[in-house]
């Protein structure tokens, strides 16, 4: 199992029209029933080509999560090094919750919550792409703003962690299972806005 960018214009289109298809099958049919042949059919190509691209089934479902993730990661690339932690975080939520609450992001996130103890494998596949790198990012940020004394955390791994979920607050959840009313932009902005500040300032006055 693997997934191997591709290098030239002409692969990434591939690979693109490949994730495209894939998402629109799995949505569909879920991941127990998604075909590779009926994924092939829509984009086009050949087995061979996705196997190189992406290994197996379980390798492109996890390659989708790993292509959200990397947009959603977008604010902890290296132009943050110098912004002020508060800045970075605020971007960083804000693309965060944007890639969750996304239509396809939720049904995807469905079909791996229905699939997941049938197929452990894929689970921790999707785990490790997914919230694991995003972790990981953030926890490289915290560290180094540990390191210049911008802010005290004690464990930065455990604290990027926290983080994630911080922003999320109940929305995520709503809006997976469908309840009403569907939370609006408003709502998510400031939902991240004041686990921003809690995770920065806690609520202690000083």
């Amino acid at each position: 199992m693997g997934s191997a960018p591709a290098k030239n214009p002409r692969g990434r289109r591939r690979r693109a029209a490949l994730l495209d298809a894939a998402k629109a099958v799995f949505i569909e049919h879920g991941y127990a029933n998604a075909t590779l042949d009926e994924v092939i059919r829509r984009a086009g190509g050949s087995r061979a080509t996705l196997y190189k691209q992406f290994g197996d089934k379980e390798g492109l479902f996890a390659a989708i999560i790993a292509n959200i993730c990397a947009e959603i990661v977008t604010p902890l690339t290296n132009s943050a090094a110098g912004r002020e932690p508060e800045a970075v975080l605020l971007a960083f939520g804000r693309t965060f919750m944007a890639g969750l609450m996304e239509p396809r992001g939720l049904q995807l996130y469905r079909v791996l919550i229905g699939e997941g103890a049938r197929f452990p494998e894929l689970a921790e596949a999707v785990y490790r792409a997914g919230p694991a790198v995003a972790a990981d990012q953030l926890a490289k940020h915290l560290r180094r703003w540990i390191a210049e004394k911008r802010i005290r955390i004690v464990d930065p791994e455990l604290a990027a962690r926290q983080f994630l979920e911080m922003i999320k607050g109940d929305l995520h959840f709503r809006a997976l299972l469908r309840l009403e009313p569907h939370p609006t932009a408003a709502e998510v902005d400031a939902c991240v806005e004041s686990a921003v500040r809690l995770f920065l300032h806690g609520t202690l006055k000083h």
